[in-house]
């Protein structure tokens, strides 16, 4: 290659032989090859010193060593000069062999890529567009990742990001120009390899010259077409970009915290694997440490900020919208930040459980809500607050949904509402004076519920109505109420799940502690007659078990009129297969 006298017409092929040698795994074939092209630069110089005197009196510096340039030496400036004169010459066979079918040949291109750029330096930026291209083409092969990797570190260390923002970006966002915009489509795979490169772009540039574009980075990243996809491995490249963003910027990352948040909660809201979740979770802690703040603190600044963007968009979602699971991962996080957004939340959630919705969806943010009234109570303001909503939780979307419709899907809707209104009743929520307010729908819903074709419907509603009668207590329940309930209460008695009918008898202990003590028996005595005679059916029951709950139902019911028990008792005894409960109420009462 030195001593050819017509070298000067062959160095186009002659360099990539020698470049691609610079990185071949044998090392004697490496230091080879490196000795030829700095012998071959030497003589360059040597016979075109007067036309390059200047450039070697006034050579530029080379950047301040950081990133993957820290332990590389510069290579000579003749050998810098015959990279660039060729370059024109070499990239386009070189980027086409990125994609032949035979891998060897698409491993040397990548290490030969990877060289030229360290050759060419900043002499690069004419060709950027047709390089951006060849690396989004070649990033996600596997075998050629970690050399374009560093070719994308290695460009960003000579061209500045003022230059290569517009390549990345309107890939990214759909709009390419040229070459770029008639040769590729937008699609998730493109996408995805743009984001990789932009990953190690940003791994390649320093703080203050990345900050000119960052804002620009962030709007373009928040766009629904770059990180809203079915395509998961989009999002691992995605996660990538946040890394490298958080790596690059350091605390400067403070003025861009919410967009970062809301993409690192994007992150975590699609994440299917625990090793991918715990990454993603990294980065919310990472954030915070950067800051100087606790991560609570992040979920109180930037939480209201999400949400207030959110709302109008809500009423598109689906089951699947991406927006949808990103609410549900930020609630969940937010802890007791949720109580100072409980408005908007509220209005997000009345509208997506609306009886208009997809069930799946009504099904979802059932489930959520049922999630965030069981962690309400660890935290006062949480309690507090939702405790002020309960009435117009229960009112506007809680009871509309327990409403009977036809189908299964309905059915098991009215499932996910009355678990719900079970969360809100075991976190103690509902109070007396609320529940005033919702009293007579609410108890005419539960009703409906306990005689559900759905087993589960029924039983939490059982729950729920023992729950209600506990919390009104006699304020709320007087002797009118009592009696419109007994009848579907001695129904469930007869309920095909032995569960249900325990859970009905735990109802009833409840429902008679109920009877005001100045309780009107001779005046009453028709209902008092429906349910002894009801209850004493069940003390014979074949279930031992349910034997022992009537039984102590009606030691507690007994006490509102034992003599008029003690005769219903009488009259069944003989009717019993076994008499012993019956001698044990008999025994009670007598003694009174």
């Amino acid at each position: 290659m030195c001593t050819l006298m017509d070298r000067y017409s062959y160095f186009h092929r002659l360099l990539p032989l020698i470049l691609t040698g610079t990185l071949d795994e044998v090392p004697e074939i490496a230091v080879n090859s490196e000795e030829l092209l700095e012998a071959a630069g030497k003589l360059w110089e040597t016979e075109n010193e007067q036309d390059i005197k200047d450039e070697m009196d006034f050579q530029r510096e080379m950047p301040d060593a950081y990133g993957v340039l820290a332990e590389i030496k510069r290579p000579r400036l003749g050998c810098r000069i015959l990279v660039n004169r060729n370059l024109s010459k070499i990239l386009p066979g070189l980027l086409n062999d990125l994609n032949t079918w035979q891998e060897e040949t698409r491993l040397a291109s990548a290490k030969l890529l990877h060289s030229c750029l360290l050759y060419a330096e900043d002499h690069v930026t004419q060709h950027l567009e047709k390089v951006m291209y060849g690396m989004y083409k070649a990033a996600l092969e596997p075998s050629l990742s970690a050399h374009i990797d560093m070719s994308a570190q290695i460009l960003a260390q000579f061209v500045e990001p003022t230059v290569w923002r517009e390549f990345v970006l309107s890939a990214l966002a759909g709009a390419s120009t040229g070459e770029v915009k008639s040769r590729v489509g937008v699609s998730p795979a493109l996408c995805t390899s743009c984001l990789r490169v932009l990953a190690s772009l940003i791994k390649g540039s320093k703080c203050e010259a990345l900050l000119p574009i960052t804002q620009e980075l962030f709007d373009t990243l928040c766009k629904p077409e770059v990180n809203e996809s079915a395509h998961q491995p989009l999002y691992i490249e995605l996660q990538g970009v946040v890394e490298a963003l958080l790596y690059t910027l350091g605390p400067a990352i403070e003025q861009y915290s919410t967009q970062c948040m809301f993409l690192i909660l994007r992150l975590c809201s699609v994440q299917s694997g625990e090793v991918e979740l715990e990454r993603a979770e990294r980065l919310i802690t990472s954030l915070a440490e950067l800051q100087s703040v606790p991560v609570s603190e992040l979920y109180t600044k930037h939480a209201p900020v999400i949400v207030e963007q959110m709302k109008g968009q809500h009423r598109n979602w689906t089951r699947h919208s991406a927006d949808h699971s990103l609410f549900g991962q930020l609630l969940l996080r937010s802890g007791p930040v949720v109580s100072k957004i409980m408005p908007d939340i509220y209005t997000i959630f009345k509208d997506c459980t609306s009886t208009e919705k997809d069930p799946e969806l009504r099904m979802s943010f059932f489930s959520l809500l049922g999630r965030l009234l069981r962690d309400a109570p660890s935290t006062e303001d949480s309690a507090i607050e939702f405790s002020l909503f309960s009435e117009q939780i229960i009112s506007e979307i809680i009871l509309p949904n327990m409403e009977w419709r036809a189908g299964r899907t309905a059915g098991t809707v009215r499932t996910a509402a009355v678990s719900a209104l079970w969360s809100m009743l075991k976190s103690n929520l509902l109070t007396q004076a609320h529940l005033k307010a919702v009293q007579d729908n609410l108890v005419k819903q539960l009703v409906s519920c306990i005689d559900d074709d759905v087993c589960a419907t029924r039983l939490i509603s059982c729950n729920c109505l023992n729950f209600l009668l506990a919390v009104g207590g006699k304020e709320c329940f007087d002797c009118d109420a009592l009696h419109a309930l007994y009848n579907e209460l001695l129904k469930r008695l007869d309920d095909s799940s032995d569960e249900l009918r325990l859970a009905m008898t735990q109802t009833f202990l409840t429902y008679f502690t109920l009877f005001p003590k100045d309780y009107n028996v001779q005046l009453y005595k028709a209902h008092l007659q429906a349910l002894y005679r009801g209850l004493l059916i069940h003390l014979d029951d074949s279930n031992a078990d349910i034997q022992e709950a009537v039984f102590k139902v009606l030691c507690e019911g007994g006490q509102i009129h034992p003599e008029y028990l003690c005769e219903h008792v009488n009259n069944v005894i003989h009717k019993h297969r076994s008499s012993t409960y019956c001698n044990k109420l008999l025994n009670k009462f007598v003694e009174k």
